[in-house]
């Protein structure tokens, strides 16, 4: 569902460059989503660094939640979020970092405990299309079905197209043993044949069940499949006591 990035088997769904091209023009469909607005989504937001490279979520007038991936090597004065709007890169309002944090065990080799937090400078203006989304506590039943939302390219392989509208897909929650490398720190969601999945760009985007925050997009397979992401209901402990310093 934005950027460059060569995949491996499995690899984060991060930018790792500003995209090539100019950015295509609006579609109405992602890996197999479709386009949804800011009032439907209003805790997500556009991390930035000079260009879109991630997303994130809303969890307070303060803070936003991301992969931690998304802020490896990233200085807070280099680093803005952008929120309250649906468009990529424009619209809204967009507010500097005053401080990064990743998770003190964050191993990007194996994509473990993948989860970052961002400080604001100032408080974001909370209305109908900027709010904040709650932290899940414990872990959704297998089968729940999840929305994944990002504006990450709109297919993987070769054909790296990105939209200007936010999209979003519904997909179930899968059993652990169909989770790549399950440990706690993950959960999985997505169609084992399907082509419903989140893609290179859609990193540190939420995975939510209603107004819950379950997971954050991290990793997945040619933006097809199964998709990782990591357990906000075994790591929101870790968010709530950089949050209280």
């Amino acid at each position: 569902m934005i950027g460059v990035l060569i995949f491996a088997a499995f690899a984060p769904f991060a930018l790792a460059s500003p995209p090539q091209s100019d950015l295509a023009e609006p579609s109405t469909r992602i890996v197999g989503g479709s386009s949804t607005t800011i009032y439907d989504i209003p805790y997500i937001v556009q991390v930035n660094e000079g260009y879109p490279m991630c997303g994130g979520s809303i969890i307070s007038r303060h803070w936003v939640v991301t992969a931690g991936h998304c802020l490896e090597g990233s200085l807070a004065e280099r680093v803005t979020i952008r929120a309250g709007t649906d468009q990529l890169g424009t619209g809204g309002v967009e507010i500097q970092a005053s401080a990064l944090y990743t998770h003190p065990k964050f191993d990007l080799d194996a994509v473990d405990y993948d989860i970052g937090l961002i400080r604001l400078a100032y408080p974001l203006p909370f209305g109908p299309t900027i709010s904040a989304i709650s932290l899940a506590k414990r872990k959704v039943p297998v089968g729940t079905a999840a929305v994944v939302s990002g504006w990450g390219f709109l297919a993987g392989g070769n054909n790296n197209t990105n939209p200007t509208q936010l999209q979003t897909v519904t997909i179930p929650v899968v059993s652990d043993n169909e989770c790549l490398d399950y440990t706690k720190r993950r959960i999985c969601a997505g169609y084992r044949d399907g082509i419903e999945a989140p893609c290179v760009g859609d990193s540190g985007g939420p995975l939510a069940v209603g107004n819950t925050l379950i997971g954050i997009v991290s990793t997945g397979q040619d933006c097809t499949g199964i998709s990782v992401f990591s357990n906000v209901a075994y790591l929101h402990k870790w968010v709530s006591s950089v949050m209280s310093t």
